[in-house]
């Protein structure tokens, strides 16, 4: 019997799957940061509207909807700012452009040390504080 080679891949628009958290544990402790990345996902987990959700390449942060930011696997989170803040940022060297994406208004930085943890976590209340929807949580005024 012969088998057509034409036929179309109907695995090629399969969505990805998210990993469960028990294998997304297991990635996160095969790298050198999983202590840092894990600090900044329980500090921001319980503040009022955020939203840790799985995604394919990382996690994503929301708040009410809209992004709060984005933990990528490898270490390095994005953050939605306006212009006139992702400017100020970035002139005070607390964040860079991204560097996929240098027209938009997003900043990152790479979370590596423990000093990473802390600027990352004030950017993150930085950019809950600006969100229409936030509630601030504790320690953040």
């Amino acid at each position: 019997m012969k088998r057509s080679i034409t036929r179309p891949d109907v695995y090629r628009h399969r969505p990805l799957k998210v990993l469960p958290s028990t294998a997304m544990a297991y990635f996160w402790s095969r790298t050198s940061m999983f202590k840092e990345v894990l600090d900044v996902v329980q500090a921001v987990e319980p503040w009022p509207g955020v939203h840790v959700t799985p995604r394919h390449d990382g996690l994503s942060l929301t708040l009410g909807g809209g992004a709060l930011g984005y933990l990528r696997w490898n270490g390095q989170i994005e953050l939605p700012f306006g212009p006139d803040v992702r400017d100020r940022l970035v002139a005070e060297r607390l964040a860079s452009r991204d560097p996929d994406h240098p027209d938009t208004d997003r900043v990152v930085i790479a979370i590596r040390t423990a000093a990473d943890v802390d600027r990352a976590l004030w950017l993150l209340r930085l950019a809950y504080l600006l969100s229409d929807s936030a509630h601030p949580p504790a320690g953040c005024a």
